[in-house]
């Protein structure tokens, strides 16, 4: 499951338990292995705070709309006021 949980698809949580099962000789692989999916969960990471900046933003935008402070404008339709 702690694999799983990593983000690790079967064939390479297979490859990593292959690797656990030759024993000592098969760390450094091992360690390349843990290396490479903590650097694509960081940029995944990365990528939800972008996310969650974006709809952050929207919402004080529409907050700001609902109490007047801004006026509501579209870059996907005309508005009239």
């Amino acid at each position: 499951m702690c694999l799983k949980n990593c983000g690790m698809s079967i064939k390479e949580m297979k490859e990593y338990l292959e690797l656990c099962l030759g024993g000592v000789s098969t760390i450094d692989r091992r360690r390349e292995i843990l290396e490479i999916k903590r650097k694509e969960l960081q940029n995944r990471i990365e990528e939800l705070n972008t996310a969650i900046s974006y709809i952050d933003e929207k919402q004080r935008f529409y907050d700001d709309v609902q109490s007047g402070r801004k006026a509501y404008c579209s870059n996907l339709i005309s508005v009239d006021n």
